[in-house]
């Protein structure tokens, strides 16, 4: 009965990771798929207790006794298959484990790469607003402290608001000088 609600629940697992449709509430299709395994699997063991019923004439016990006996009857006539469940079991998990873990992985990858992708779109869209549209590129100071200016200011002064005056010579490169009146050649930031 395990195995099957297992085998049901995997199966399910599959079939989200390949179905769009199924990926939209992952966990409802993962219940009702566990439930449909519940479902087979009493209505397996109902069958194989109606099937004992009848060969026995045994209406008697209830149906967990026959049950009971139908599994000890079981573990008795297929001891070698009973003998290595556990290790049967233990493998299965470790294999399941190790699927898990590379399933997660992939999908850590897939998404550390959209996520990338999607810094990238950002970031070329803010340099083609700020480097197209608002004709400003980024430049470093002298402090380390990035400044976006005008491509070209036309002698224009600016402020910071650090204390720092920035302006441009004819050739088009910057200078800042800070509260103490030296000046220092500023160089493009390339972010």
């Amino acid at each position: 009965m395990r195995r099957a609600i297992l085998t049901a629940a995997l199966a399910l697992l599959a079939i989200c990771v390949t179905t769009p449709a199924m990926a939209q509430d992952p966990m409802a299709q993962i219940q009702q798929l566990l439930d449909e395994g519940r479902q087979h699997a009493n209505s397996q063991m109902q069958q194989a207790i109606q099937s004992y019923r009848q060969e026995t004439g045994d209406y008697q016990n209830s149906d967990e006794a026959v049950w009971n006996y139908l599994v000890a009857e079981s573990r008795r006539q297929n001891p070698e298959w009973y003998a290595n469940l556990k290790q049967r079991e233990a493998a299965f998990q470790q294999q399941q484990a190790a699927y898990v873990q590379r399933t997660n992985s992939l999908m850590d990858m897939s998404f550390e790469g959209y996520m990338q992708r999607s810094h990238s779109q950002h970031q070329a869209h803010q340099n083609y607003i700020r480097n197209v549209i608002w004709e400003r590129d980024l430049y470093r100071g002298s402090n380390g402290t990035i400044y976006e200016l005008p491509y070209y200011s036309g002698g224009e002064v600016y402020q910071a608001s650090d204390g720092s005056t920035f302006w441009q010579n004819s050739a088009g490169q910057y200078y800042q000088s800070n509260n103490w009146d030296w000046a220092y050649e500023m160089s493009p930031f390339g972010g």
